[in-house]
């Protein structure tokens, strides 16, 4: 017969390893794991190659040519409560990026408004920590609407160590 101590002791444990296996995943993936560098915002503008619309982020590909540059005005930056943000956008090096759009409400937001071959433009940042992801609250579709989710969804720092 088993003793009810023991069986309560193991069921508890059991409980919180399993906790564990929720929460800890859960924290990661939301970005608070990175450390996301706010003094350096990307410009990024290129074509769609590929889109995944699925929760709990959009995540896409995106192929940069070299001639882009910033332009003048981007509105609805302070959204993303980085301090002068359009002085500190920088152009990102033509290449070709895997970049993930931070905020669950991009899934809907975004639903029927993007697709492989779109022109789109970002401002983003590079994560600081290894594989130095880069992630979006800001996107300009090939209509020309702008869509952000407002506030820090990720870590956000004052420059990368």
């Amino acid at each position: 017969m088993l003793n009810p101590k023991h069986t309560s002791f193991a069921l508890l444990l059991a409980g919180l390893l399993g906790l564990g296996t929720i929460v800890l995943p859960a924290a990661a993936h939301h970005g608070f794991t990175g450390a996301y560098d706010a003094t350096s915002p990307l410009y990024v503008e290129g074509t769609v190659e590929a889109v995944t619309l699925a929760y709990p982020h959009v995540e896409m590909t995106v192929a940069v040519p070299a001639d882009i540059t910033v332009p003048d005005v981007l509105p609805g930056l302070d959204v993303l409560g980085i301090p002068d943000a359009q002085a500190k956008i920088a152009p990102i090096e033509a290449d070709t990026y895997d970049l993930q759009m931070a905020g669950t409400e991009f899934v809907t937001d975004l639903a029927d408004r993007i697709q492989v071959n779109d022109r789109v433009s970002l401002v983003a940042l590079r994560n600081c920590l290894p594989p130095h992801e880069i992630r979006s609250r800001w996107i300009r579709v090939a209509s020309g609407d702008v869509v952000t989710v407002a506030g820090e969804t990720q870590a956000e720092v004052q420059g990368c160590d």
